[in-house]
């Protein structure tokens, strides 16, 4: 074999090794991507909950209780979404029935996402860790205007609650919901006289309200 002919398949030889070590680059600079998607903002379990110190809330939607639905607004304030005041406020879609006002105030506790995010729990997808850390349970006062008898309603009420965000960040629109069982000062009539559900559409923002750190 002539010597240019050794000196061109080197070349080519060479050639080609170079584009497989690119290639091989490439590769494991895909890999190591893959390895780091998403991004850490969006995979580090708190979607946004460390925007700021204190979650803000407004709700609307009903309250169904003794077999009637009431139109209900409500509001909550929750710091590092743990420990929170919620508040509710409903009132009758029928003129005839029994409640026509209720009101109530208390206080909630999120027991679930700080140690599930500090143990690694949190590994997505966001809106199922967002669901499970929004589960909540809650204890306060209440009142009720009765229309039928002029007669009210007062006494504690008990909650569990759950929620789930629609765009999969702390910030942003929720669906909730909130079981209630009251325990009133005097006896009501009905089977389910001391049970209400809550269902609102809500409006998550975290904020900053303290001095940060």
């Amino acid at each position: 074999m002539s010597r240019p002919r050794v000196t061109c398949l080197a070349r080519r030889w060479a050639r080609a090794a170079s584009v497989a070590a690119r290639g091989i680059g490439v590769l494991f600079a895909a890999a190591s991507a893959r390895a780091d998607w998403p991004p850490p903002p969006q995979s580090d379990g708190v979607y946004g909950r460390f925007r700021g110190d204190t979650d803000l809330s407004l709700k609307l939607g009903g309250m169904i209780r003794d077999g009637a639905l009431s139109g209900s607004v409500g509001g909550s304030i929750h710091y590092y979404s743990l420990l929170g005041v919620t508040g509710d406020y409903s009132e009758s879609l029928g003129a005839d029935d029994v409640h026509a006002r209720s009101a109530s105030v208390g206080v909630e506790l999120r027991p679930l996402f700080l140690p599930r995010w500090a143990l690694g729990y949190e590994r997505g997808p966001a809106w199922v860790d967002l669901a499970l850390d929004s589960a909540a349970i809650g204890f306060g006062a209440y009142f009720s205007d009765a229309e039928a008898d002029g007669r009210g309603t007062r006494g504690a009420w008990m909650s569990l609650g759950l929620g789930a965000p629609l765009l999969g960040d702390a910030s942003g629109p929720w669906i909730e919901l909130r079981a209630l069982r009251r325990f009133p000062d005097h006896a009501a009539a009905g089977v389910d006289a001391h049970n209400a559900l809550f269902v609102y559409l809500s409006w998550h923002h975290v904020v900053q309200l303290g001095s940060p750190h």
